[in-house]
């Protein structure tokens, strides 16, 4: 269990450190749309927060509930096919399949950028503070649907897993829109 542990505690720490260079990027290149439809890397950067804003608030109550059920002496077991479930949140970070997200996860746009930079640090902490408090394998105790890519049952670690798939998938994005930016400047 330590080892889950510590692969979702590198994957935040990955992810998130990623995003905090994104801030430091031009304002030109934050606002860039190749195409108005798409998001600007300022959007996606919004998007995440908000997306981790709602996953946490059910990591959060899932981690009360789970220290609740161990106080009252549910015996941590981890499953045979427990890592089959890391390798199924593993596609979130690819573009292998479609999902529409809710409107409360759409970004606005006008949101200030060191504003959103505060909160995903904010966010890094909790599920860090999340994983500090399920260190002995309480994380396995509660369970939670995860609609997305019917993923179904995910326990705590699981889910913040998935946190940082979302991540990932986003960092991808704003690499695409890097490269179109820069290749838009190219033609210019």
């Amino acid at each position: 269990m330590r080892n889950v542990i510590q692969v979702v505690r590198e994957a935040l720490l990955t992810n998130f450190r990623e995003l905090d260079n994104w801030f430091d990027k031009e304002p030109a290149l934050l606002d860039f749309k190749p195409d108005r439809d798409q998001w600007s890397i300022r959007e996606v950067l919004e998007h995440i927060s908000l997306t981790n804003y709602f996953l946490l608030l059910i990591i959060n109550k899932s981690t009360r509930r789970a220290l609740d059920r161990k106080r009252n002496g549910h015996t941590v077991v981890v499953p045979a096919d427990y890592q089959e479930k890391f390798s199924q949140i593993d596609v979130i970070s690819s573009k292998s399949f479609g999902w529409v997200r809710p409107e409360h996860m759409e970004p606005t746009g006008l949101k200030d950028m060191q504003e959103v930079k505060a909160l995903l640090k904010q966010q890094y902490a909790q599920c860090m503070y999340n994983l500090s408090l399920l260190k002995n394998g309480e994380g396995v105790l509660v369970f939670t649907n995860m609609s997305v890519n019917h993923l179904g049952k995910l326990d705590i670690y699981q889910y913040i897993y998935f946190l940082t798939k979302h991540i990932e998938r986003h960092i991808r994005q704003m690499k695409r829109l890097e490269r179109e930016y820069e290749e838009s400047a190219v033609l210019i």
